[in-house]
C-alpha cells in the first residue's frame, strides 16, 4: 500500500432531494445513502453516466433508483427519483 489517504468530497442534499430522501422506505434509504457515500470518493464509484442536455449533472443507478447529481467543489444532490421520472 501507499500510504496515500483516499480524499473525500463534501456532500450537500438540495432541499428537495432532502425531502425525497426522507419519504424513502428505510431499506431503500440504506441502499441510497451507500451509494451516495462511494460519490464522494475521489474518483467517485458506483453506476455514474453524465447526462445529456442537462449542464453538467449526473446519475448515479441504484437499483429503480436514480441520484441526479453536479459535481463541483462539493457533490450537490439534485433529486431522488424512481427510474421512470428521473429523466422527464
Amino acid at each position: 500500500m501507499s500510504g496515500k489517504k483516499p480524499e473525500y468530497k463534501q456532500i450537500v442534499f438540495a432541499p428537495t432531494a432532502k425531502k425525497q430522501f426522507l419519504n424513502l422506505d428505510k431499506s431503500i434509504q440504506i441502499r441510497i445513502k451507500a451509494g451516495i457515500q462511494r460519490l464522494a470518493i475521489v474518483p467517485p464509484q458506483g453506476d455514474i453516466s453524465k447526462l445529456k442536455n442537462r449542464n453538467g449533472q449526473y446519475r448515479l443507478r441504484i437499483g429503480n433508483w436514480r441520484i441526479i447529481f453536479r459535481l463541483k467543489d462539493v457533490i450537490e444532490i439534485v433529486a431522488i427519483l424512481p427510474r421512470g421520472q428521473a429523466y422527464k
